[in-house]
C-alpha cells in the first residue's frame, strides 16, 4: 500500500508539472530512493527525473542515492513497459520517451501504436462533435436574429425603407441558417462514422488490452 501511495503521489505531481517540486521535504529526509525510483519507473519517467529530485532535495541538504534510485527505477520500468500500459498511454494521447529496455520495448510499442489508433479516431469524433455544437450554436443565434428582424418588420413604427432592409437581412439570415444546418449534417455524418470506427476498435482491442 505504501508503494502504491508513493506512485500515486509522484504521478499527481507530474500532472502538475512545474507547479510543485518532485519531492517533499519528508520524502527527501526519508530517503526511500529505491521506492522513489520504482515509482518513477512505473510511471515511465526518464533518467532526467533523478536530476529533478536532486534539485528538490537541495534545500534540505539531502543528496539522493543515484545507484539505489536507478535500481528501483529499473524494477519499476518492468511494470510500465507492458503492452497494456503502452496501449493506455497511446489511447490517452500520451507520449513515449524511449525509456523501456530493448527486451520490453517492442511489445510496449505494439500496445502504444494500437492505442494511438484509438486516440486518432477519438480525436476525429471529438472534432466532429465540436463542429456539431458550433453549428447548433450558430443556428440558435441566427434564429434569434431572425425573430428580432421579423418583430421589427411587424412594428408599425418601422418605416418602409427600414422594413425593406430588414427583409434583405432576413434573406441573408435564412441562407446562413441553411449553411449552419448543412455544416451540422456533415459533422453528424463524420461523428457517426468515427463512432462506428471506435466501436470496431473496441471490439478488436478490448479482448487484448481490456475495456475502456
Amino acid at each position: 500500500m505504501r508503494k502504491l501511495a508513493l506512485i500515486a503521489a509522484l504521478a499527481g505531481c507530474a500532472l502538475l508539472a512545474g507547479s510543485c517540486a518532485t519531492l517533499s521535504e519528508d520524502q527527501c529526509l526519508a530517503g526511500d530512493w529505491a521506492g522513489i525510483g520504482y515509482s518513477d519507473g512505473a510511471n515511465g519517467f526518464g533518467t532526467g527525473r533523478f536530476g529533478d529530485h536532486v534539485k528538490a532535495c537541495e534545500p534540505y541538504h539531502v543528496v539522493p542515492d543515484q545507484s539505489v534510485y536507478m535500481t528501483g527505477r529499473a524494477r519499476g520500468l518492468t511494470v510500465y513497459c507492458q503492452p497494456d500500459r503502452g496501449f493506455q498511454v497511446g489511447r490517452t494521447g500520451g507520449s513515449y520517451g524511449g525509456v523501456c529496455p530493448a527486451s520490453l520495448e517492442g511489445p510496449f510499442l505494439g500496445g502504444f501504436n494500437d492505442g494511438r489508433i484509438v486516440w486518432d479516431v477519438q480525436q476525429r469524433y471529438d472534432r466532429a462533435q465540436a463542429a456539431i455544437n458550433d453549428a447548433e450554436s450558430r443556428s440558435d443565434d441566427i434564429e434569434r436574429r431572425m425573430r428580432e428582424a421579423e418583430a421589427r418588420i411587424a412594428d408599425p413604427a418601422v418605416t418602409d425603407d427600414e422594413k425593406k432592409a430588414l427583409r434583405e437581412r432576413l434573406k441573408g439570415l435564412r441562407d446562413d441558417r441553411y449553411s449552419a444546418g448543412e455544416d451540422r449534417r456533415q459533422a453528424i455524418d463524420l461523428r457517426d462514422q468515427a463512432d462506428r470506427d471506435l466501436s470496431r476498435l473496441k471490439a478488436r482491442y478490448s479482448p487484448v488490452y481490456g475495456g475502456w
